[in-house]
C-alpha cells in the first residue's frame, strides 16, 4: 500500500479533513478550557481502559495476579493524576499539540512530493501550507512568549489549516489524475477505461 496515495483516498482524506476543522474550531471557540479538558478526558480513558482490562480478567475465568493488581493501581494513580490535577499536565499537553501539528506539516509534505511520481504536479500553496503546519508545531512545541490560550488558538488554527488543505490537495490530485484518465483505487492508480455493469 503506498502512503502517498493512501492519503487521497476519497472517504479516509474528506473525514480527517472534517475532524481536524471541527477539533480546530473547538480550540478556538474554547482556548480557556481546551488544556484542561484534554487531561481530564485523557484521564478519564485511562481509567476507563484499566477498569475494563482488570474486570475482563474474570470474564474469562481467570484469576488476577499481581501484575494485575499492579496495571490497576497504575492506572488508578495515573487516571486519578490527570484528573485531579489537570492544570499541573497542560504543559506537556501542550507539547503533544506542538508535535501533532508538525506531523501534520510533515504528512502533507511527504504526501504531496510523493504523488509527484504519479505525474501530479502540487501547486505551491500545498509545499507553504505543509512548512506554515510544521513551523506552527514547531513554535507550539517550545512556546516562546505565548499563553496558553494563544497557543490553543495557534493549534486550532494549524488543525483548520490541515483540514481544509488536506481537503484541497484531494480534490487537486484526483482532478488532475481524471484528466489523464485515471483513478485511485484501492491505494494504487488505475485507469478509466471500462465500466463494470451487473447483469
Amino acid at each position: 500500500m503506498s502512503f502517498y496515495l493512501s492519503s487521497f483516498d476519497s472517504k479516509k482524506s474528506i473525514v480527517r479533513s472534517v475532524f481536524f476543522v471541527l477539533v480546530g474550531l473547538f480550540f478556538c471557540a474554547f482556548p480557556d478550557l481546551t488544556p484542561q479538558l484534554f487531561v481530564i478526558i485523557l484521564g478519564g480513558i485511562v481509567l476507563f481502559v484499566g477498569a475494563i482490562s482488570f474486570l475482563s480478567i474474570f470474564t474469562d475465568n481467570g484469576k488476577p495476579s499481581g501484575m494485575n493488581y499492579y496495571n490497576l493501581g497504575m492506572s488508578l494513580i495515573v487516571g486519578l493524576a490527570l484528573i485531579l490535577a489537570p492544570g499541573f499536565w497542560v504543559n506537556f499537553i501542550m507539547i503533544v499539540l506542538g508535535v501533532a501539528v508538525a506531523l501534520c506539516g510533515i504528512s502533507q509534505l511527504v504526501s504531496i512530493t510523493g504523488i509527484r511520481k504519479y505525474g501530479v504536479k502540487p501547486n505551491a500553496t500545498e509545499y507553504i501550507t505543509g512548512i506554515l503546519l510544521l513551523g506552527l508545531g514547531i513554535f507550539i512545541c517550545f512556546r516562546p512568549l505565548a499563553s496558553e490560550q494563544m497557543l490553543m488558538v495557534l493549534a486550532g488554527a494549524g488543525c483548520i489549516l490541515y483540514g481544509l488543505s488536506n481537503l484541497l490537495a484531494l480534490l487537486h490530485v484526483r482532478s488532475k489524475l481524471k484528466k489523464e484518465g485515471k483513478h485511485i483505487v484501492n491505494d494504487t492508480i488505475e485507469d478509466i477505461d471500462y465500466e463494470v455493469t451487473k447483469n
